[in-house]
């Protein structure tokens, strides 16, 4: 007699393996709900066609907001400071750089149109790191715009999970 055929073999391996994952907690990651009084929301502090704001309208528009003018809004997203720096991580022994730290901070507040702060001042950080070769100048500069990019992209993600969060601690949700 012949054991299972490999198709009934792999599907049993593939259930298993979704129930693991299942078991230890994973998740995708879904799309973000905003709190229902900010979904008419005005942005304050960073330009719609800088590389943030275009994150930011990206992201907001995705998690269902409607960017309105300021007298139509329900809520004003208020960028206080937006910054990626780059420092020296690792020198050689010649004193040459060999990798360079890269840390990305956000700092916003969402306030209704009478200024009472509806999430408060959050701040947040993310570094990335990576090697420096002089012989590859372009090909590093290219890698540190990409990490850029992807920094501001983990900000901005990071940013509207806080607004969830404070979405579900409101009185009334």
């Amino acid at each position: 007699m012949r054991g299972p055929r490999p198709s009934v073999a792999r599907a049993c391996l593939l259930l298993a393996g979704c129930l693991l994952l299942a078991a230890c907690g994973f998740h995708l990651r879904g799309a973000v709900s905003l709190p229902a009084g900010m979904t008419r929301i005005h942005l304050v502090g960073a330009g719609p066609y800088s590389p943030l704001g275009i994150e930011l309208h990206r992201a907001l528009r995705g998690a269902g907001a409607a960017f309105v003018p300021a007298r139509q809004a329900s809520a004003l997203l208020v960028v206080m400071e937006h910054h990626i720096d780059r420092r020296v991580l690792s020198v050689d022994t010649n004193g040459k750089v060999r990798e360079y730290e890269l840390v990305g901070t956000l700092s916003f507040r969402v306030e209704d149109l009478q200024g009472k702060p509806l999430v408060p001042v959050q701040r947040l950080m993310v570094r990335r790191s990576y090697l420096f070769d002089p012989n590859d100048v372009l090909g590093k500069a290219a890698e540190e715009q990409n990490l850029r990019q992807q920094m501001r992209r983990d900000l901005v993600r990071l940013a509207l999970m806080r607004l969830e969060l404070a979405g579900r601690h409101q009185p009334g949700r």
